[in-house]
């Protein structure tokens, strides 16, 4: 008796992973008339047929939900196997199925649901792999990179994403997705004339993407259709995200807090932007007629400032709107928000309900404070903020002739635009000394756990102490009363060099491949690419082929980091080494 009890759960196993299969299937082939639907500017088919088809699939997927449920259920008490079915029911699975059926009159409501139930199937095989331990956790991180960027290609080279006449080649489609979802911003194509609204979009839901991280974006679907994560699931969150929250936030916080942040902070920057912009101006999007179109492109800005993306649907990024308020008052915050990291913010949202409670302690009698990883970043920006706006208006005033009043605002916006890439004047236009300027400032970056790129300001900070402390005749890094250990000072030091490695091989592929370039611009495109910032001297659409594909890679390196990238790499070898130090003995160093 006992023996085919245990053997019942077993065929019910095997019949509920059948029924996945074809549930799988079913999700897959929704995505087909979809494609028919919309990848061109005229359906491939009549919609009526293509239409039913789609609401056809989705019944079936439904019938076949409700199916696995029963069977995984149903058992000799029936009473309780009818409430755990009808509690199943009532997951976001089924209820995004029923929400087609009933809206199925809707062709978007249908085509949005496929979609859904696609993504849910591509995490659950995305789960089963970072749960499997199989690959190192970095290299999963780096293949998710790879696997959207991949999709997001293939998307922008339907014909329906770009204008008719305008056909985007597969180099082009990988360049443009790739600064996407890297928060970038060049471009070899206008945004705004190159591709059509559903181009566009696309384009900005890879900004997001890219910008919550892919991992993180994960967790978020995670925790809508309720798939549960496990340990190495949550290291490899932490890991891939480069969000440093272990022991500090736990999983389900970093998702709400990231997400509710993001879109509450984009939201609230694109009403301003529609109540605050002028009716026109030089240089605004083509399609700016009407209010649905106005605030289209003020959620796009929003979006896109916050990600620190860069990328402007207008025709020559923000210099229409050089002097104009919004430029200074509501991007620049939106732009600081996104580079400064979410812990940073986490841990000033404690700091400030903390004061307006009236309480000193935690729930974990911890002393409500900024941490020390808060008070170096806010103090590294600050720094590096002074630093950079005197010598952009020095360059500005005393190079570029630029009146007092024009060089002030520009060192003010291009300054803390060092992360997003956006141009109130164009690069070539500034003084070298200004582009001196921008290059350090690209190549610094924002926070770690930001949506911004760069060395990020904590490396750059502990380097700065290190060579401090070791000129004051200190054995130890040393800030705010707290000794920084040397492995953190090693892995700053690693990740500089690594990124210079990154910055010169790329400068010269494409310095080989372009020499009728100068090598200011050169450093200048490839600094802003590693550094995910999106500057440019004018040169980006000119690039050659191998030049465009050297520029892709330092987008990608610059968003995934050559140290997590290197160190995911090591992780492969890492198994099976000896375990032994060798004697120390001194070497002359200068």
């Amino acid at each position: 008796m006992s023996l085919t009890r245990r053997r019942q759960p077993l065929r019910g196993r095997t019949r509920l992973d059948a029924t996945l299969h074809w549930r799988f299937l079913v999700a897959m082939a929704m995505n087909v008339p979809t494609l028919l639907r919309y990848g061109d500017h005229d359906p491939l088919a009549p919609v009526q047929v293509l239409h039913g088809f789609h609401v056809g699939l989705l019944a079936l997927y439904g019938v076949l939900l409700v199916f696995a449920y029963i069977r995984r259920e149903w058992g000799d008490d029936h009473r309780s196997a009818t409430a755990r079915i009808l509690t199943r029911v009532s997951r976001p699975e089924m209820l995004f199925v029923l929400a087609g059926l009933t809206f199925s009159f809707s062709e978007g409501v249908v085509a949005m649901v496929g979609l859904v139930l696609t993504l849910i199937y591509v995490l659950r095989g995305y789960l089963l792999l970072v749960q499997s331990s199989l690959i190192p956790s970095g290299l999963v991180f780096i293949g998710s990179f790879v696997i959207f960027v991949g999709v997001g290609t293939g998307l922008l080279m339907l014909p329906s994403a770009t204008p008719h006449g305008q056909p985007i080649g597969f180099v082009d489609s990988v360049f443009t997705i790739t600064s996407a979802i890297s928060q970038t911003g060049l471009v070899v194509r206008s945004t705004g004339d190159g591709f059509t609204r559903f181009g566009q979009i696309i384009i900005l839901i890879w900004i997001q993407v890219g910008a919550l991280g892919v991992v993180v974006f994960g967790a978020l679907l995670a925790e809508v259709i309720g798939t549960g994560f496990g340990l190495k699931a949550t290291q490899t969150i932490a890991e891939g995200t480069e969000q440093g929250w272990a022991g500090q936030l736990s999983l389900q916080k970093l998702v709400i807090f990231t997400i509710v942040l993001t879109h509450g902070v984009e939201f609230i920057g694109a009403v301003i932007l529609y109540v605050g912009w002028p009716e026109t101006w030089l240089g605004e999007p083509g399609d700016f007629g009407t209010a649905r179109d106005r605030f289209y492109h003020c959620i796009f800005f929003s979006v896109s400032a916050f990600c620190n993306a860069g990328f402007a649907t207008t025709a020559n990024s923000m210099e229409g709107l050089r002097t104009h308020w919004t430029t200074h008052t509501v991007l620049i915050p939106l732009i600081v928000f996104g580079s400064i990291g979410f812990p940073v913010l986490a841990n000033i949202r404690e700091v400030v309900m903390g004061r307006l409670r009236r309480r000193h302690v935690d729930g974990d009698r911890r002393l409500i404070r900024l941490n020390l990883n808060s008070r170096i970043i806010l103090a590294t920006w600050v720094v590096l903020y002074v630093f950079g706006f005197l010598l952009i208006f020095l360059g500005e005033v005393t190079q570029a002739d630029q009146p007092g009043a024009l060089a002030l605002l520009d060192a003010h916006f291009m300054n803390l635009n060092r992360t997003s890439g956006f141009d109130t004047l164009p690069p070539h236009e500034m003084g070298v000394l200004s582009r001196l300027a921008l290059i350090f400032l690209m190549f610094c970056g924002g926070a770690p756990g930001s949506v911004a790129g760069g060395i990020k300001l904590m490396v750059l900070a502990v380097m700065i102490l290190t060579v401090w402390s070791t000129l004051v005749g200190r054995a130890q890094t040393e800030v705010f009363g707290r000794t920084l250990p040397d492995i953190l000072v090693r892995k700053c030091a690693t990740l500089i060099v690594l990124v210079l490695a990154v910055i010169m091989g790329c400068s010269a592929v494409v310095a080989y491949h372009e020499q009728h370039i100068g090598l200011e611009a050169i450093i200048f495109e490839v600094t802003s690419a590693v550094g995910t910032t999106g500057l440019s001297m004018g040169i980006t659409a000119d690039l050659s082929t191998p030049s465009r594909w050297a520029i892709i890679v330092a987008m990608f390196l610059g968003r995934v980091g050559p140290f997590a990238v290197f160190a995911a790499l090591v992780s492969i070898t890492r198994a099976g080494r000896a375990q032994y130090a060798y004697p120390t003995e001194s070497v002359v160093v200068y």
